[in-house]
């Protein structure tokens, strides 16, 4: 559960989330921050030194203003924050404009409060929440302007790339999971994917490519 990390929701009527942050409070154990949208200030968030994630309503009826909102939000570089959007409509320009590594999941208008707490909690895991298609055009994508290029470290998830910045620092599996507030188990699943991703086969080979790479 998500004892004392925040998640912020971003909107333009903070009344209009109050069922889902109280849904979201209930079944995850995080702390829910309401903040408004006013198109004149940037929102005011909620943080820590924890892990915490700030869901930006989509606001189709606004074109650009959550992509705006987002990347206000970026600038403050606290690296600990995680970003998804809210209310998207599938297939949308927004959905096809944005994708990891900038935000870690899209919830859609169709999606019930169950199914967003379920999301929460695997991005908080260090996963993403995409529908298919959004990986598989994150992955094959071209653009008018450029060609996004993959990264062996784009593959990675927020979780892994913390976890491998741990192991380059000489950390063992029982410190990084006491540092993460992990179980050993988790760690060690948790690495299993990060060689399968960098296509190294022990600790030695993926902290090189760490030492290399980040």
């Amino acid at each position: 559960m998500l004892a004392g990390r925040w998640i912020n929701i971003v909107g333009t009527d903070a009344d209009r989330y109050q069922d889902l942050a109280e849904h979201l409070q209930e079944t995850t154990g995080g702390r829910v921050h309401l903040a408004t949208e006013d198109g004149r200030s940037e929102p005011t968030l909620k943080f820590n030194a924890k892990r915490g994630l700030v869901i930006i309503d989509a606001m189709e009826d606004r074109p650009g203003t959550a992509l705006d909102i987002l990347v206000q939000c970026r600038k403050a570089g606290k690296k600990q924050l995680m970003y998804a959007f809210l209310n998207a409509t599938h297939d949308s320009t927004l959905e096809k404009m944005t994708g990891p590594p900038e935000i870690s999941g899209i919830f859609y208008q169709d999606d019930d409060h169950d199914h967003i707490a379920k999301g929460v909690l695997a991005m908080f895991d260090g996963d993403l929440w995409f529908p298919r298609r959004v990986i598989n055009r994150y992955l094959t994508s071209n653009t008018s302007s450029h060609r996004i290029m993959l990264r062996e470290h784009d593959l990675l998830t927020s979780r892994e790339l913390e976890i491998l910045q741990l192991l380059a620092t000489g950390a063992k599996n029982t410190d990084i999971a006491a540092e993460l507030n992990l179980s050993v188990h988790t760690i060690k699943t948790h690495i299993y994917h990060i060689y399968k991703k960098l296509d190294v086969s022990n600790r030695t080979q993926a902290v090189n490519w760490a030492t290399q790479n980040l």
